[in-house]
């Protein structure tokens, strides 16, 4: 486990190096392509039906947009298949059959260090462990809390929980282009040619064009490196498939900043809970 640890202390100094760095960004409250978005607090807004079931019922958006689909769903009694309508404070939805109350309960934010070896969903099918059962003592007091974004199974670090749908919205949307910075652990030599084609990206058809934002090499020696990588595209497993394409085999993957927020000094398995201002500053980039 030597390796691992190297791998955290050169985390922990890019953390430190950028740490004063984040507790001076300032909150943007302009929505524009740059990454600076502006949380929406008005309920008369409404939400995507999608997030609003995902919240109320603990399925995935993705499950909960088939749901839809097929006809399931009533808005203030009338059968909606439409995936861009919004709902509001006041309509009546159920779905399925069970009629669901549009709750505005209080917002709560968590910065979880996920370990490895759980899986990135409110719930598990097939006997995983889940990032809920870490923060079982909060979703005891606050109901609707879901992971914003995700960490593969073998990946570990920071985790933002919430139950404020527009946030998560802003954080996860690609179009937002919020910055994530990881840490990669790899095994084998990193010659200036092969650091220069992971810059440069590699096109797969089945993902399209898998390129960094940025990567900073951290240390290397002949039999391992470890590399500090920028994204802000949310493809699945990106950085896995880019290493895997040129045959290299990740030893340790930890995501240590999503925006202008650090995970700083917080354990492996344990979290925090935020306060609304400091969670916006994952939104800022």
């Amino acid at each position: 486990m030597r390796h691992k640890a190297g791998a955290k202390a050169d985390a922990d100094k890019i953390i430190k190096t950028n740490t004063k760095s984040h507790t001076k960004t300032k909150i943007n409250d302009n929505v524009k392509s740059d990454g600076k978005v502006k949380i929406n607090t008005n309920p008369a807004a409404g939400i995507r039906l999608n997030r609003f079931i995902a919240m109320h019922t603990g399925v995935s958006r993705r499950n909960a947009d088939e749901i839809i689909k097929e006809g399931s769903v009533l808005i203030n009694g009338k059968k909606n298949t439409n995936l861009a309508v919004s709902v509001k404070q006041g309509d009546e939805v159920v779905v399925q059959g069970k009629k669901i109350k549009y709750k505005d309960e209080p917002k709560v934010y968590i910065m979880l260090n996920k370990p490895q070896g759980y899986i990135t969903a409110v719930k598990s099918e097939e006997g995983f462990k889940t990032v809920m059962e870490l923060i079982r003592k909060e979703t005891l007091k606050y109901k609707h809390i879901f992971p914003a974004g995700r960490l593969d199974f073998m990946s570990e670090g920071m985790l933002l929980l919430t139950n404020d749908g527009d946030f998560a919205y802003s954080l996860t949307h690609p179009k937002f282009c919020v910055i994530k910075t990881y840490i990669v652990e790899v095994k084998g030599e990193l010659t200036p040619d092969l650091f220069n084609r992971i810059k440069k990206g590699v096109m797969l058809k089945e993902t399209g064009l898998l390129k960094p934002d940025d990567v900073r090499i951290v240390r290397k020696n002949p039999s391992k490196f470890i590399l500090s990588v920028d994204l802000s595209h949310g493809k699945n497993r990106e950085i896995r498939r880019l290493m895997e394409f040129f045959n290299l085999k990740i030893l340790m993957l930890r995501r240590v900043r999503i925006g202008g927020l650090y995970i700083g000094d917080l354990p492996s398995g344990d979290y925090r809970i935020l306060n609304r201002k400091t969670a916006e500053l994952a939104l800022t980039n």
